[in-house]
C-alpha cells in the first residue's frame, strides 16, 4: 500500500499566518461526500440527493446580503464532486452485510465503478422503481471517478441526476459497521487525490491546489473507524484494533457488535478506534484531512449531516455550544441529555437505552414524529433515528474551533436545506474576494 505521512513531522510553522493562504484565488471547489450506505440510510440519502442543486447553486449563484444588497460571497467557478461510502470491510472477520471483508469499498472514488463491496449490491438492482433517472444506465464505468460541473456552462438539474447516478444507493445494502473518517482519510491521502503530475495512485486528479475542499459527511450512526494497521503513519506505534469485528471475542465492550462502537471508553482498552488526531491534529497541520493543503489548511472546510439533535445547544453567539453538546469529561458521561418533542435523546457516550438493551439512547428521532413511551424501545420502523455521532461532532468541533470551518446539522431532519446552506457558506467565504 503507499506509504501514509509520518505522524511524528512536526509543521507548525506551516499554520503560521504569514505562512497560510486563507483564501481561493480561483474559488474552485472540490467536495467529497462521504456516504453511509447502510440498512436505514435510503431515505437520508434521497434527502442529500434532493438538495444537491440547491446546494451547488448557492455556491455558484450565491444568496444577497440583505443589509449591502451584494452576494455573501464571491461565486464559484467549478466543482468537482467526488463520493465514497463507508464500508471499509471487516478484517478477519465475516460480518453479513459487509461483503468484501478486506477492505469494502475502500475509500475508492466512484465506489460503483470502483469499490469492492458494491459488486454485491448495485444500485439499479437494489433501488425502488423511479427512484434513480432515466440517464442512469446499468454500466458501472458510467462515470469517470468524479463529477465535473462548470458554473458557466453546466446545468444544475442534469448535476442533480448525475449525482443520483454517481452516488446514491437507495435500499442502503452496505455495511452496517460504518467508518465514515477513515473512508475519507483512505479517499484523500492514503489513496493520494492529488491533481499533480505523475501522481498514479487510485483517486489521484480530484484534489486541484487551489481550491477549496468540502468533507461533507451522511450518517446516522457514530464513527467507528477502526485502528488498521495496515494504514498506520510511517514511524507511528500501532496496536491493532480489528479484533473487534470478531463476533467470538469476549475482551471488547459488548457482545453486540454495534454496541462495541459506543459502549467503550475513549482511548481505553475496549476502544478499537484510530486516534481523532489522524484526521485532524490542530497544531500540526501537515497531519490528517489538512495535509492535502499545505500551507493552506483554512481551504478544507467539513461539515456533517449526521446523529446529533434536531435543536442543538448554541451559544449566544448563535455558534454550537461545544461543550454543553458533547460534555467536558473525556468518556462522555456528561454530554447533552433532554426530552425533545419527538422523545428522549442524549449525546452521552454509553448511554444504554432503558426500553431496549441493544442500542443507546438516541440521539435524535425523525422530525416531526411521535414518542410512544409504551412503545418497545428497539421499535426503529415507527420512529427512525440516529445514533449519538460524537466522534463525528468533535471532527467538526476540531475544525470550527481551529479555523470556523466546520458546521453539523441533524440527519433527522427532514430536509437538509439549511446545513447544507451553511456549509455552502463556509465554503464561499474561503473564496478571494
Amino acid at each position: 500500500m503507499p506509504a501514509v505521512p509520518d505522524a511524528a513531522t512536526t509543521d507548525a510553522a506551516s499554520d503560521a499566518p504569514g505562512a497560510r493562504r486563507s483564501c481561493s484565488r480561483d474559488r474552485d471547489v472540490d467536495l467529497l461526500f462521504v456516504i453511509d450506505n447502510s440498512g436505514s440510510m435510503n431515505q437520508r440519502q434521497s434527502n442529500l440527493a434532493r438538495g444537491i442543486a440547491a446546494f451547488v447553486g448557492a455556491l455558484v449563484s450565491p444568496p444577497t446580503n440583505p443589509a449591502t444588497g451584494r452576494p455573501i460571497h464571491p461565486p464559484a467557478r467549478s466543482l468537482r464532486i467526488g463520493a465514497v461510502f463507508t464500508d471499509l470491510g471487516t478484517p478477519g472477520s465475516t460480518v453479513p452485510p459487509c461483503s468484501n471483508s478486506d477492505v469494502d469499498d475502500d475509500g475508492r472514488l466512484n465506489p460503483i465503478r470502483y469499490g469492492h463491496a458494491i459488486r454485491s449490491h448495485q444500485p439499479w438492482t437494489a433501488a425502488p422503481a423511479g427512484a434513480r433517472p432515466a440517464r442512469c444506465t446499468t454500466d458501472p464505468a458510467q462515470y469517470p471517478s468524479f463529477l465535473s460541473f462548470d458554473a458557466a456552462s453546466s446545468d444544475l438539474d442534469d448535476l442533480r441526476e448525475d449525482y443520483v447516478c454517481y452516488a446514491y444507493l437507495a435500499g442502503g445494502s452496505g455495511c452496517g459497521l460504518e467508518q465514515p473518517l477513515e473512508a475519507a482519510y483512505r479517499a484523500l491521502v492514503v489513496h493520494d487525490a492529488r491533481d499533480v503530475p505523475g501522481n498514479v495512485r487510485p483517486n489521484a486528479g480530484f484534489l486541484r491546489d487551489d481550491a477549496v475542499l468540502g468533507i461533507v459527511v451522511l450518517s446516522d450512526e457514530d464513527d467507528g473507524s477502526v485502528r488498521d494497521c495496515r494504514y498506520a503513519e510511517a514511524g507511528a506505534a500501532c496496536a491493532d484494533g480489528t479484533g473487534v469485528f470478531d463476533s467470538a471475542r469476549s475482551d471488547w465492550a459488548s457482545t453486540d457488535l454495534n454496541l462495541r462502537f459506543y459502549m467503550y471508553e475513549p482511548g481505553g482498552a475496549q476502544d478499537p478506534t484510530w486516534n481523532l488526531d489522524r484526521y485532524l491534529d490542530p497544531p500540526r497541520p501537515l497531519r490528517g484531512f489538512t495535509a492535502v493543503k499545505p500551507g493552506a489548511p483554512q481551504l478544507v472546510v467539513f461539515g456533517a449531516i449526521t446523529g446529533v439533535p434536531l435543536s442543538f445547544p448554541q451559544r449566544p453567539d448563535g455558534r454550537v455550544d461545544w461543550t454543553t453538546l458533547l460534555g467536558s469529561n473525556p468518556d462522555g458521561s456528561d454530554g447533552y441529555v433532554g426530552m425533545s418533542p419527538e422523545g428522549p435523546i442524549s449525546m452521552r457516550q454509553r448511554n444504554i437505552n432503558p426500553g431496549c438493551s441493544t442500542r443507546v439512547v438516541p440521539s435524535c428521532r425523525r422530525e416531526g414524529s411521535e414518542y410512544d413511551p409504551a412503545r418497545p424501545g428497539c421499535d426503529t420502523i415507527t420512529q427512525p433515528f440516529a445514533y449519538p455521532s460524537r466522534r463525528i461532532a468533535e471532527v467538526v468541533r476540531r475544525f470550527d474551533e481551529r479555523y470556523q470551518n466546520g458546521v453539523i446539522g441533524s440527519i433527522c431532519r427532514d430536509d437538509y436545506a439549511v446545513v447544507l446552506g451553511d456549509i455552502a457558506q463556509r465554503i464561499g467565504g474561503r473564496f478571494c474576494p
